[in-house]
Formats: C-alpha cells, sequence, structure tokens
C-alpha cells in the first residue's frame, strides 16, 4: 500500500473529495462574514493575486512543455510550484475579501456582458479545479503516469482557462478597485 503524505492510499481519495468540497463552503462563509479591519492595508492584494494568477499560467503551459519533452522531475516541480501559488492565491483572496467590499464592474453593453460571461465561466470552474489538481498530482506521485496523464487532459486547459481568467477578472475590475 501506498503512503502520500503520511496517509495510506484510501484514506487519500476522501482526504481530497473532503477537502474540495470544504474550500468552496468556507470560502463562502467567510465572504458572507462582515468584513473586518486587521490593521494591515490589503489594497495590494488583487494585484497580487493577478500576478499569482499570470504565473500559474505561465508554469502551467511550461509544465506542459516539460512534459512533452519527458522532462518528469522538472515538470514535477513546475507543476507543484503552481498547486503552491495556488493555495497562495486562494489564502490571498480571501483576506482581500474579508477585509474590502465587493468592487463591481462599472462597463456596459456588450463589455459588461463579456465581463460577467468570463466571471461567471471563471468562477463555476474554479470549483472544479480544486479536486481536477488533487486528482490529477496524486496518481503521479504513485507513478501511475497512465492514470495521471488521463486526468490531465482535462485539469490542464480547465487550470489555465481558470488562471488565465483570473487574470482577465482583475484587468476588467482595476478601474474600480480603491485607491
Amino acid at each position: 500500500m501506498a503512503i502520500i503524505l503520511g496517509l495510506p492510499e484510501h484514506r487519500l481519495r476522501p482526504l481530497i473529495w473532503g477537502v474540495s468540497v470544504a474550500i468552496p463552503l468556507v470560502v463562502i462563509v467567510l465572504l458572507s462574514l462582515p468584513r473586518v479591519n486587521i490593521g494591515i492595508d490589503t489594497s495590494f492584494i488583487p494585484r497580487l493575486n493577478a500576478l499569482i494568477n499570470t504565473s500559474v499560467s505561465i508554469l502551467l503551459i511550461v509544465g506542459y512543455f516539460l512534459i512533452r519533452r519527458k522532462q518528469i522531475a522538472l515538470h514535477r516541480k513546475v507543476m507543484l510550484t503552481a498547486l503552491g501559488l495556488s493555495v497562495v492565491f486562494l489564502i490571498s483572496y480571501v483576506i482581500y475579501h474579508l477585509t474590502h467590499e465587493e468592487v463591481r464592474f462599472g462597463g456596459t453593453g456588450w463589455i459588461k456582458a463579456m465581463y460577467l460571461f468570463i466571471l461567471i465561466s471563471h468562477v463555476g470552474l474554479s470549483v472544479f479545479v480544486v479536486p481536477l489538481a488533487l486528482f490529477t498530482i496524486y496518481p503521479a506521485l504513485l507513478h501511475r503516469y497512465g492514470d495521471h496523464r488521463k486526468l490531465a487532459r482535462w485539469t490542464f486547459p480547465i487550470w489555465l482557462y481558470v488562471s488565465v481568467t483570473g487574470v482577465l477578472v482583475y484587468v476588467f475590475l482595476s478601474p474600480y478597485y480603491p485607491t
């Protein structure tokens, strides 16, 4: 029996599902709480998050090309870095939204329709990135590359779309952030 992160393999699937369900629920609950003053100016976080999403997008593309060139060890490092940055993004996203009111897009017409399409698809697909990424990484850690590859074919484009559209959402909203 394989051990990952100190857990037997049969405990990993329920843990991944638990984390995958808990994260969106915790985010929803946290975002519904009243805004708090933590004594630190967090107005820089949207720019930081756009930088993190840009970095994740680049890492995902680099990781794709590395695996196509059979550079497995480097691919693994790049993809784990993308996962780590995604965790940092999630934490900073929650901190920002706990400390700031929601910023609304002020555009109208077709630009608003485009923004709403990008936003809705971004948010909707972002819920699936956590389980997809975790279920894709875990067979790779067990050297079950066939299973990893099957999931990665779905995970890669969805994760890349979510990270790229995260940057686009920032670009759309950037004129409306308080200065």
